[in-house]
């Protein structure tokens, strides 16, 4: 099989997720007369939802009562609600407004008993009630597939793909539900010009889909997007939700679409392409020591999360990577981002928390034409560290010294380890590492720690599933931001099969040495990227420090492409681009 990487790192990082509040509502329409019922196991409440319209009146009511509220009581607040309507409704001269009749019946006309809950009458029997107001009957719908939260990114830009920024739903399967993209007809000069002419502005459809592209023309337009909410056959109310911002003009040609001239094409039969990127989690960047140290020069709304995820999503995207291995993940920017845009795209990921109450972490997609994932894991390096038979004498020397014990565990980086079959080739697996180590400049001896640790891990794995399937192929790679330049020990034992804590310099830290620590392996490992001058600049430093591990007895490199992009608005840093091509290849 043949395998081409990329590998990539972006130093800038992104500001704390600020999700605006959205022109959200749910519409419900004329020809579905219902009551939305909504309850759950552990609740002790049943949510009643209706549209009323009667006269002049047309209106949404939403109540909230108890399971065991009796059901005369909960039928007199209604009509109370309704009641309250209408009567601010009449003139003043008027006589007060007529009291709308209300009733629980069965499907035969008959009036049930008001002596039953709540409960009773609008879930377990749900299906044998209607409720009638006036002269209509409304039907009960239990638990349907409903919109909480939908919302779009606060910054949209033309050229660039679309997708809701949040999205939260209850009882649906967001792949079963729809979504339908629509424009204004015309266009404005701001957006405080369109609260005055919402209810004239004709929607224009424009795209159906997760996903919606606009262009050059759409610039200066309000968009909207109507979500309808399934799961299989079961339909739910569609609900709006209108953007809080004008579409506005793109950077212009990004440098990464000239890189994806050289990636137009997915890959071949028994090739795949793999790309490791870190893409900077946001949370990391909301302070003044990072606008002033990391990226001084980049504006502030290009390093926004709603402008960076449409360029990074276009990016990735135009790669046609086959394994998309990431890091500095934030939880949100995959649940409400990365994975609904990509999952349309045929890839679908998994991902994996650092521990603690970290809320970023690594995340590998892949093309599921080519590959089928068998297993996932997460392990939190120093747990495994202290808990592992693996590890117990290398956790014995490290408790010599309460400095460095007290530094280890603090740590909660994660190792990814993803098991793949390939849907070409079911002979063949695929191991596949993704980690970010620790990175402190002073902290080579517990990166080196990690890295061996991460290792045995993934050794452990091929061992298992060699010893499961003795007919199946088993190989490896290793890839993510491993914060060490080539100099250092990571890079050796990768490379070198060996590595110890005799060789580090303590010079720094001595009150944290300890010996007796090695590692070792019998892998023939190398940089699938070589090591490039940088694939991190900053003010203060450049370095090697992003890599793609492979077994040169399994795969052999092809083609190696390096660009470099300066800080600016199209990725709000400056790091260096690698690409290369591999082949994966029974040796």
């Amino acid at each position: 099989m043949r395998l081409s990487l990329l590998s990539l790192h972006v130093f800038s990082r992104l500001p704390h997720l600020r999700f605006y509040s959205p022109h959200l509502r749910r519409l419900y329409r004329m020809e579905d007369r219902k009551v939305v019922v909504t309850h759950d196991e552990e609740s002790m409440t049943v949510g009643l939802s209706f549209r009323f319209q009667h006269c002049n009146v047309d209106r949404t009511f939403n109540l909230k009562r108890s399971s065991e509220e009796g059901l005369s009581s909960v039928l007199t607040r209604i009509s109370g609600n309704i009641q309250k309507v209408l009567d601010k409704k009449k003139k003043r001269n008027e006589d007060p407004a007529p009291v709308v009749p209300i009733d629980i019946k069965t499907h035969a006309g008959e009036s049930v008993n008001k002596d039953m809950s709540c409960y009773e009458c609008f879930v377990a029997q749900a299906d044998h009630h209607f409720l009638d107001i006036g002269e209509k009957s409304y039907s009960l719908d239990v638990n349907p597939p409903i919109v909480k939260v939908l919302e779009l990114p606060k910054n949209i830009m033309a050229g660039f793909p679309l997708h809701p920024s949040k999205l939260e739903m209850t009882n649906g399967v967001n792949e079963d539900s729809s979504f339908t993209w629509y424009k204004s007809d015309v266009k404005f000069n701001s957006i405080e010009e369109t609260k005055s002419q919402m209810n004239k502005i004709k929607w224009v459809e424009m795209a159906t889909g997760y996903t919606c592209f606009t262009d050059n023309d759409d610039v200066g337009r309000l968009l909207k997007v109507v979500m309808s909410p399934r799961r299989g056959e079961r339909c739910g109310e569609d609900t709006e939700a209108i953007a809080s911002v004008l579409v506005s003009a793109g950077p212009g040609l990004c440098p990464f679409e000239r890189r994806h001239k050289v990636t137009k094409k997915p890959t071949g039969q028994n090739c795949l392409r793999v790309i490791s990127y870190n893409i900077l989690a946001d949370q990391y960047a909301d302070s003044e020591f990072a606008r002033s140290n990391l990226f001084p020069s980049c504006p502030s709304y290009a390093i926004d999360v709603d402008y960076r995820k449409q360029l990074l999503i276009k990016e990735i995207l135009g790669y046609n990577g086959d394994l998309i291995c990431l890091q500095e993940v934030d939880e949100k920017v995959f649940m409400h981002g990365l994975q609904g845009a990509l999952r349309k795209e045929g890839l679908e990921g998994v991902y994996a928390a650092k521990g603690g109450t970290v809320t970023e972490g690594v995340a590998l997609f892949y093309r599921l034409t080519k590959l089928r994932l068998l297993e996932t894991q997460r392990f939190i390096l120093s747990k495994e560290l202290q808990s592992s038979v693996l590890f117990a004498e290398i956790w014995k020397q490290i408790q010599c010294s309460e400095d460095l014990k007290e530094k280890v565990v603090s740590r909660f980086t994660c190792l990814q380890v993803s098991v793949l079959e390939s849907t070409e080739n079911p002979k063949q697996l695929v191991v596949v590492g993704v980690t970010h180590l620790y990175f402190s400049p002073e902290a080579d001896h517990i990166r080196l720690l990690q890295a061996g640790i991460g290792l045995q891990i993934l050794q452990q794995v091929m061992a298992l599933y060699q010893n499961k399937y003795p007919e199946k192929e088993v190989s490896m790679l290793f890839a993510g931001d491993f914060n060490s330049t080539p100099e250092f020990d990571v890079y050796r034992l990768m490379t070198s099969q060996m590595a110890s804590f005799d060789d580090i310099d303590w010079s720094d830290k001595e009150n944290e040495r300890v010996s007796g620590v090695s590692f070792s392996h019998d892998l023939e490992l190398a940089s699938a990227c070589g090591c490039p001058p940088y694939t991190n600049y900053t003010k203060d430093f450049y370095g090697c420090l992003d890599y793609i591990y492979y077994q040169t007895d399994k795969f052999s490199v092809k083609q190696v492409r390096i660009c470099s992009q300066i800080l600016s608005i199209f990725l709000t840093c400056f790091f260096l681009f690698l690409f290369l091509h591999n082949c994966f290849t029974r040796l």
